[in-house]
């Protein structure tokens, strides 16, 4: 009976720790997403490279899928596909503002050639997540990142790296595809393998969200001290 009790209590406890870290990512995630429409109501969307339509989108879907499985209805994983094809373009379009012509050229060949091959190998369309477009999501967003750092740090600019809305998007961005990559991998291995470890992983992946979304917040703050981006 004390082993059964012991049980229920940790079982208690761990899903007590997950429900107050979810809050918290949604707390943070609403906080950007309100700074970020608070920015463009008075400064317009492009002075924030039109982030907030970004942040609201990745809000709602979050609420959504908050709310089906609070209903225990699992039907929405389909979205994230589209999410993530939303993604890759978002941030093409948001980088292709501060690369040089001769980049932003090639990173459009590199959005066509990964839409093509979405659409040509991955069932985007089909009822399940499809885990290969996070992958895709993940390299293309390290790319632009690490190019970003390089052109930043090569170029000579008076504006301090850690007063740049980009520097800290770039970070957050980067931190979450490191860690997305490392979750997503093994996942089908470890769900039949070790499931105990993949539930470790998922809640290390909100608490990686909480980070990601706390540097927007930041770069927010960095846009909105800026006159012109």
């Amino acid at each position: 009976m004390f082993l059964a009790l012991k049980k229920d209590i940790t079982i208690w406890v761990h899903y007590i720790r997950k429900m107050l870290i979810q809050i918290v990512y949604i707390a943070v995630l609403l906080a950007a997403t309100v700074k970020s429409i608070v920015l463009a109501g008075k400064r317009g969307l492009s002075s924030q490279n039109y982030f907030a339509v970004f942040l609201f989108l990745s809000l709602c879907l979050e609420l959504y899928g908050h709310y089906k499985i609070f209903n225990k209805e699992f039907d929405f994983a389909y979205l994230f596909n589209y999410y993530s094809i939303f993604l890759i373009i978002f941030f093409n379009i948001y980088y292709a503002k501060v690369f040089p012509q001769k980049l932003k050229v090639f990173f459009l060949y590199v959005l066509m050639a990964i839409l093509v091959f979405i659409i040509l190998f991955v069932k985007f369309y089909s009822d399940n997540y499809e885990n290969i477009l996070g992958i895709l999501v993940c390299f293309y967003f390290i790319i632009n990142v690490l190019v970003w750092f390089y052109i930043r740090l090569k170029n000579f600019d008076e504006i301090k790296i850690l007063n740049d809305p980009y520097f800290w998007v770039s970070c957050g961005l980067l931190f979450w595809s490191i860690f997305f990559i490392f979750r997503s991998i093994p996942m089908f291995f470890l769900q039949d393998n070790d499931p105990g470890l993949l539930q470790i992983l998922k809640v290390m992946q909100y608490c990686v969200n909480i980070i990601m979304y706390g540097m927007f917040y930041i770069a927010l703050r960095k846009f909105e001290n800026k006159n012109t981006i």
